[in-house]
């Protein structure tokens, strides 16, 4: 089998100036709307300080929300002891707060 060079851009999320697309679209939306209703160019202001929070967060980690949809589907589920209830399947994976020292 031959390797094959994949282009860095591809094997990341789909991005828009920089921030997740899907954050940044929702953004200008409500960024958008806020300045129509109110008549103010207030909320532009904020929407820009939100996008640039957006950009650096997915500069420093390009897969946060990603990971943090995946964390946000499994329970916090406490249990003192073993049970055939709550196996290894209701189980966080490790790294997600669980099976970690306090």
């Amino acid at each position: 089998m031959r390797q094959h060079k994949v282009s860095r851009g591809l094997s990341l999320p789909r991005q828009m100036g920089g921030a997740d697309r899907g954050l940044a679209i929702f953004n200008g939306t409500m960024t958008a709307l806020l300045c129509y209703t109110s008549w103010s160019p207030t909320f532009l202001g904020v929407g820009v300080v939100v996008h640039f929070f957006l950009r650096w967060k997915s500069s420093t980690d390009p897969w946060w929300r990603i990971v943090m949809l995946v964390y946000n589907r499994y329970p916090d589920v406490y249990e003192p002891g073993p049970s055939t209830k709550f196996g290894a399947r209701f189980k966080r994976p490790y790294g997600f707060d669980q099976d970690l020292p306090c």
